[in-house]
């Protein structure tokens, strides 16, 4: 019998590569509240499914609606809300020089409660710092 040599822990590390994200969507009730059969959970467990066809969110925050976008989306005006995420594949959502440009390809398109996404409702930013 061949014997392994080393350590073993239990635990969860992140490692590298962490980029952080902010998505920017306009009239899509997105939440985070625990109950399942709440419209605003199951859309934003929809978002959540969504990026993870690509890479899974590590670090999430909990959506913060605001009064107006402008001067914090890149482009969105109007009422809106914030989701902030980060996953540990570096520039893993990024094509052609456009680091968000998977995650567009992702949103712009598909329908969730009702609401077609495309670029006037939905945005994102990439950082690689928090």
């Amino acid at each position: 019998m061949a014997t392994m040599h080393g350590a073993a822990t239990a635990g969860e590390n992140l490692a590298g590569n962490i980029n952080f994200y902010t998505m920017y969507v306009k009239t899509l009730d997105i939440a985070f509240t625990g109950d399942l059969v709440n419209q605003s959970q199951q859309n934003m467990d929809d978002v959540v499914n969504i990026i993870s066809l690509v890479a899974q969110p590590l670090i999430m925050n909990n959506p913060v609606s605001v009064s107006d976008l402008t001067g914090i989306a890149p482009v969105l005006v109007g009422a809106g809300t914030i989701f902030k995420f980060a996953v540990e594949h570096g520039r893993v959502f990024e094509r052609d020089g456009d680091n968000v440009s998977i995650l567009k390809e992702l949103f712009h398109g598909i329908t969730i409660d009702s609401v077609a996404l495309d670029s006037t409702k939905v945005e994102f930013s990439m950082s690689d710092l928090l």
